[in-house]
């Protein structure tokens, strides 16, 4: 009988072992998008009336967190009408609930006005307060795009409409009558209260001298006008401008007027720390495109994107960290392919690197990788979807299709305490989507992960 028994433990160990997520730790679901499942009921959703409304979450768009990890914002869409289902909630830990949604009031705004839209972009500074940007319509459709922050209280900082201060335009047309127009983005908040944003469309002012980058309604940088390097910049990225809370340092994208082959540039603190056709510093990969870059509150950057050949490179604060080709961990059977998806850190020094890798199983060679040291999450990990402590629910990370991705671009965030949330599809062991929208159903998820 003992040895019976021990051959059975035995086995039960190796089938456990083979569907443990990477580093043994329970994948936390915050949000989903599974059909009747009571992670997919909306929180605080209402109806046009401002009633309560019974919607399912049916995608998950953007996710940022707060400096310190305690609170998060999820831009979201829900199965309700086409008149309310864009929203913002705002959460902590693993709840959360309607923070703006579309048909409803804006904060702070003109009377009748409601939210039509979000901006993909919001951030919080170091006191907990929070900006973000919006489309209203039943208003004055003059100033229906909006800069809003909170500090204690909603406040509009500038509209479309109003006066865009600091600017020069192009000779003979004069300087000084120039207005926010109706795109708005890249918005984040100070220490100060001042918050900073890109405005991609300007009223009354040439071309050439747009887009522009602001706090509040003062102009810090300008196409056409602004020197960098030792140029002029000639516009600036959508989503790419970003400073860290106490205002020290800023990142941002664009081109200058050099030549289209050299000219796409990502600058930290005015000095060109990555340009197009350059070779990234201390290696002989030359940067064909820059995908994505994140700024940390304590000033490190990190950056992804591609080589002439397409394949991907990851650089944090200058040093490259990893590329195709390398190993994804040092001893590791597997290399990192082609494809880098995310890539962010946190201010104690760790950070994430998202991508494919050489394994050959489209099933499972998409993995999340921490300091470069251990897989903490891979494609096929179970996920305990009904948060009772066990693998029951028939749920694993990763598309039915399974050369589809397993992880959402960049939306991956790392707190000082080593929580990691993400967003992810879900699928079941037949290999069926667990969604019928989008992504086939993601899931806004959260791991607490541990250093090697």
């Amino acid at each position: 009988m003992h040895r019976i028994y021990l051959a059975s433990l035995c086995l039960l160990v190796a089938l456990l072992s083979q569907s443990l997520p990477a580093i043994g730790q329970e994948i936390e679901v915050i949000f989903s998008e599974v059909p009747g499942h009571a992670t997919a009921q909306v929180p605080g959703a209402l109806d046009p009336n401002g009633q309560p409304l019974l919607t399912e979450f049916k995608a998950f768009e953007d996710l940022v967190l707060s400096p310190d990890g305690s609170q998060w914002i999820v831009k979201a869409r829900n199965t309700g009408s086409d008149q309310e289902q864009t929203m913002l909630l705002l959460g902590s830990g693993t709840t959360g609930t309607i923070l703006a949604q579309e048909g409803q009031p804006v904060h702070g705004g003109e009377v009748g006005e409601l939210y039509d839209f979000f901006d993909p972009i919001a951030r919080f500074n170091d006191l907990g307060h929070f900006a973000f940007g919006a489309r209203a319509r039943d208003g004055n459709s003059a100033i229906k795009e909006k800069v809003i922050k909170f500090d204690g209280a909603f406040s509009i900082v500038v509209t479309e409409g109003v006066a865009a201060m600091g600017l020069q335009d192009l000779n003979p047309d004069p300087s000084g009558d120039e207005l926010f127009g109706n795109s708005l983005n890249s918005i984040h908040i100070l220490n100060d209260g001042r918050v900073g944003f890109a405005a991609i469309t300007i009223q009354n002012i040439h071309s050439s001298r747009r887009p522009a980058l602001f706090y509040d309604d003062q102009a810090f940088l300008q196409s056409g006008v602004s020197a960098i390097d030792s140029g002029t910049w000639d516009s600036f990225d959508s989503n790419k401008f970003f400073t860290t809370p106490d205002g020290l340092s800023f990142l941002a994208q664009g081109d200058d007027e050099g030549g289209t082959t050299t000219d796409d540039i990502l600058v930290v603190n005015n000095s060109v720390v990555l340009r197009e056709g350059s070779v990234i510093p201390g290696s002989g990969i030359t940067v064909a495109a820059v995908f994505d870059s994140k700024l940390g509150t304590n000033g490190d950057w990190y950056s992804r994107g591609d080589d002439p050949n397409d394949n991907d490179w990851a650089v944090r604060t200058g040093v490259l960290i990893a590329a195709t080709g390398d190993p994804i961990f040092p001893g590791a059977t597997e290399n990192w392919a082609d494809i880098f998806l995310a890539f962010n850190g946190n201010t104690t020094g760790s950070y994430v690197l998202v991508g494919n890798t050489d394994s050959g199983d489209p099933a499972t060679d998409q993995v999340v990788v921490m300091n470069g040291e251990e897989v903490v999450v891979r494609e096929g990990d179970p996920v305990d979807l009904d948060g009772n402590g066990m693998f029951d629910d028939d749920a694993f990370i990763g598309r039915g299709t399974n050369t589809s991705s397993a992880f959402a671009p960049n939306d991956f965030f790392l707190t000082d305490d080593h929580f990691l949330y993400f967003f992810a599809p879900l699928r079941n062991g037949a290999g069926q989507d667990l969604g019928s929208f989008g992504a086939g159903g993601e899931a806004f998820l959260r791991l607490k992960v541990a250093p090697a």
